[in-house]
């Protein structure tokens, strides 16, 4: 559902099923960072039975992965 940000490209889109992030970087110093909602896909995650599952996978990945950005 939420991008893998331990993959996280730069200068390009880094995709999941329902969301994206876009992370810009020109010499040393990021310029910009975009969020982006693929509402299709969205709705269609919306409607699955699996929502609570994988809503919660994909937060705690994301929490656990900014834990460890924390940490190092």
């Amino acid at each position: 559902m939420f991008p893998d940000l331990s993959q996280l490209n730069v200068n390009r889109f880094t995709e999941g099923k329902a969301f994206s992030v876009f992370v810009e970087k020109v010499g040393c110093g990021v310029q910009r960072r975009e969020m982006h909602v693929k509402r299709e896909e969205w709705e269609k995650c919306e409607d699955c039975e699996s929502l609570d599952g994988c809503y919660r996978l994909s937060e705690a990945k994301a929490l656990l992965w900014q834990g460890l950005l924390a940490a190092a």
